[in-house]
């Protein structure tokens, strides 16, 4: 096949192999995100006419095991705060819905203060601290597992100010679903 067959042939390929972006894609993508709750975390985009909105007397617990660098922020407390910021959109409060987040697995790691942090990671600050402490004013309440404090080999000592400590995730799970929780793991 000669060049020219070649390079027809490719872009006839690339037409029916890459995507197509329509002009409604384009003004989606430029759309801003917005952070009316929690500033800087978990952005939204806001659709005022999307069905299933969030309403008011939600109750939610999640079950966050998910790993992260030790610079970046776990995304379980990214999607706590999107759910609020989700809220937010709606024109709800963070008051309007109940949230319970239990760090365990590998997201433990997450609840250490800055010296544990620093000493382990080599990292000046633990990057989870100020969402944490953000979403705790929202009113979420944030739990680390007491039973994965010791199989990391995290002194109690070393959990940021603040931070519940539970008997188990197990039971902040269990729990929380009996008092009608629904239930988010975040893996």
């Amino acid at each position: 096949m000669s060049f020219l067959g070649k390079l027809i042939f490719g872009l006839a390929l690339a037409m029916h192999v890459l995507p197509v972006v329509s002009a409604q894609d384009k003004s989606i993508a430029s759309v801003q995100l917005v952070f009316p709750i929690i500033p800087k975390h978990g952005g939204v985009l806001p659709r005022p006419n999307a069905v299933e909105k969030p309403r008011a007397g939600a109750k939610v617990v999640f079950d966050t095991t998910a790993d992260a660098k030790p610079t970046d922020v776990n995304k379980g407390l990214d999607r706590v705060a999107r759910l609020l910021n989700l809220y937010g959109t709606a024109g709800l409060k963070a008051q309007d819905v109940k949230i319970t987040i239990v760090l365990h697995g590998e997201a433990t790691k997450s609840a250490l203060n800055d010296a544990a942090y620093k000493a382990r990671f080599q990292i000046e600050r633990n990057p989870n601290l100020p969402l944490i402490h953000e979403l705790q004013k929202a009113g979420v309440e944030v739990l680390v597992c007491g039973q994965a404090l010791n199989y990391k080999g995290f002194p109690d000592a070393e959990v940021a100010d603040g931070i519940p400590i539970a008997a188990a995730a197990l039971t902040v799970v269990i729990n929380k679903q009996t008092d009608g929780y629904s239930y988010i793991p975040v893996p």
